[in-house]
């Protein structure tokens, strides 16, 4: 599968000689009009991390939000499937690269809008492999095709822009080299497997420093239509004592319904269409909730950064 080589060989420069693509100032600048960053993140496959960040950005769309999401997953990128959304025409220009626009005015970039081909993969090289000589088909390495969308897409104003990442702590590293997002969700499920990869990556994160908030436990239990109850799927895992140990909230505990991941094969996004669900109500004030965290934390922030006012300030002189 081959890169679109006339973007690829554009020089990209900041004036100086130095790629745009390693330039953080560039990095800055592209982002300028994004208030927040969220990285969603998973130890692990299979906890549905792509189908919440679908119905996250889905639920503050609906809100009046102006949302995007870049699907980070570079070998299988699968938001623009959920979403039922193709890549635009003229995605690729000297003016960077334009997202896909999806339902509810969702702004998406994907590792597909960077290849010719509507495949739903691309190959990608190992950080540590030398880039080969130009020949075809052009490679990128993930930290070069991550750069990439960050330093080059055209976002334009967004409140929050939601970063797919595949699972691994390497993942997080990857993000951090590039920049520091907001804020990092841990999306996981209670099995014992779940569990311990998240104890795992959340140690490693401390040499890391990926700005972990909080944990979201998704598929926690199912309802039992016959028998009226409502029965765990991973009895196992203790993932609220592992988000205790390292003084992360919980910040929703989601139940399983088989309509969720149905209505991405479907191409719709669960909680605009099944809004009145238990799990539909669960997700709209969980979005909310992420929302008004990484508010408080960039208030935080500036608050910590601006320096306190002199003494004398606010007094009329006699």
């Amino acid at each position: 599968m081959r890169v679109f080589s006339d973007f690829e060989h554009q020089p990209g420069t900041n004036g100086s000689g130095e790629s745009v693509l390693h330039d953080p100032e560039a990095l800055r600048r592209n982002l300028s009009s994004v208030k927040h960053t969220l990285g969603l993140a998973s130890a692990k496959g299979g906890t549905g991390k792509s189908l919440l960040a679908v119905n996250i950005a889905g639920a503050l769309a609906q809100a009046g939000k102006k949302v995007g999401i870049m699907d980070a997953n570079l070998n299988a990128p699968s938001i623009l499937a959920m979403l039922g959304t193709r890549a635009p025409l003229r995605f690729l220009s000297s003016e960077g690269i334009e997202p896909a626009a999806a339902p509810l005015g969702i702004r998406v970039i994907s590792a597909e809008l960077l290849s010719e081909s509507q495949r739903p993969g691309m190959s990608f090289l190992e950080d540590e492999t030398p880039t080969p000589p130009p020949v075809a088909p052009v490679q990128l390495s993930h930290a070069q095709a991550l750069r990439r969308m960050l330093t080059q897409t055209r976002f334009g104003p967004l409140d929050l822009l939601i970063i797919d990442l595949a699972p691994g702590v390497e993942e997080l590293q990857r993000l951090m080299r590039a920049f520091t997002p907001t804020g990092v969700m841990l999306v996981t499920h209670a099995s014992g497997i779940a569990a311990a990869a998240m104890r795992h990556l959340l140690d490693l994160n401390k040499e890391v420093g990926a700005p972990i908030i909080g944990a979201i436990e998704n598929m926690v239990a199912f309802g039992c239509d016959n028998c009226r109850s409502v029965r765990p799927l991973f009895p196992q895992g203790d993932i609220a004592g592992v988000a205790r140990a390292a003084e992360l909230p919980v910040v929703a505990r989601l139940p399983f319904d088989p309509r969720f991941a149905e209505s991405s094969d479907r191409a719709r996004i669960f909680v605009t269409e099944f809004p009145d669900t238990p799990i539909g109500k669960q997700l709209t004030e969980m979005a909310r909730h992420i929302d008004a965290m990484l508010t408080a934390k960039v208030r935080k922030a500036a608050a910590a950064t601006t320096p306190a006012a002199p003494l004398s300030a606010g007094i009329r002189q006699a």
